[in-house]
């Protein structure tokens, strides 16, 4: 586009010389200066100087840019764009300053905050300085202690006969895990060896007789087999040293005698060791009321 404004251009300054070149002849007449011209006249001259200055330029015309013209244009985006950088580096600056104010005054606050915690835990430290902590107090009064009685399933000395494991049955004379001991008693008081509720009384007709099952504290099961008498029923509640039988002969069974056996969560266990640590603990308690 460029390149075509040039060529025009030059076509119209060609013509336009050609023109001119026609009436160089001819030269106008002007009318000398004189006192006495016309008002007229004056008028005249004056209304072709107008016309002249009205009449636009050739380059006006054409709508052509010269590179003067795009000097001057670079020259004001300059300054323009110049002043635009001037006023977003003043708009930074002000921007730190108000950043660099504002963490100032997050600083002294913070120092401030950090005065008054450490002012009020020095305070405290002094209050309790001031306190007397050798203060004497009563004794709490404590309950007096009490102890379930512990006793032996029998009065007179443990004598086992037939102990707790596998075994060669007396009477079927197979090997058979024998769940609990014999104790040697002829129709004898049988006593609760600790607190609790009878679970179950009857007849066993596996070969255990008369019998009587107790729980005690939700862990412990003790039974009582072989009896030929039953003093409680199921659901009551006995204490220990309770006579809730008497020992026999009942079921099979070669002669008198205690079939004893502990249940622990269930679970069978050695009645030998079950009575041992009852023992070692009516020892410690005996030691402790002393």
């Amino acid at each position: 586009m460029k390149k075509l404004k040039y060529i025009f251009t030059l076509m119209v300054l060609f013509y336009s010389c050609l023109c001119f070149a026609q009436f160089n002849t001819i030269t106008p007449t002007i009318p000398k200066k004189s006192e006495n011209l016309k008002v007229s006249d004056k008028s005249n001259i004056e209304e072709t100087v107008q016309r002249k200055k009205a009449k636009k330029s050739w380059k006006q015309v054409l709508n052509i840019t010269t590179k003067s013209d795009l000097k001057n244009e670079t020259k004001g985006s300059t300054k323009w764009l110049t002043s635009q950088i001037d006023s977003l580096k003043m708009l930074i600056k002000e921007y730190k300053s108000v950043k660099e104010i504002r963490k100032n005054e997050f600083e002294k606050l913070k120092d401030s905050l950090m005065l008054q915690a450490q002012n009020r835990v020095e305070e405290t430290k002094q209050a309790a300085k001031k306190q007397n902590f050798f203060t004497t107090y009563d004794f709490v009064d404590e309950p007096a202690a009490s102890f379930s009685k512990i006793v032996m399933p029998l009065k007179d000395k443990i004598t086992i006969t037939s102990s707790y494991g596998t075994r060669t049955h007396p009477i079927f004379r197979t090997k058979k895990m024998h769940k609990g001991i014999d104790l040697k008693a002829s129709y004898e008081n049988v006593y609760s060896v600790m607190d609790g509720i009878v679970t179950a009384t009857g007849w066993d007709s596996k070969g255990g007789g008369n019998y009587i099952k107790v729980k005690h504290f939700d862990r412990f099961e003790t039974a009582y087999l072989h009896l030929s008498e039953i003093y409680y029923q199921a659901g009551k509640q006995i204490k220990a040293g309770f006579i809730i039988g008497k020992s026999g002969n009942s079921g099979n069974s070669t002669g008198p005698h205690l079939h004893f056996s502990v249940k622990e969560f269930g679970q069978n266990i050695n009645p030998s060791h079950f009575l041992n640590d009852l023992i070692k603990v009516n020892n410690l308690i005996s030691t402790y009321n002393e």
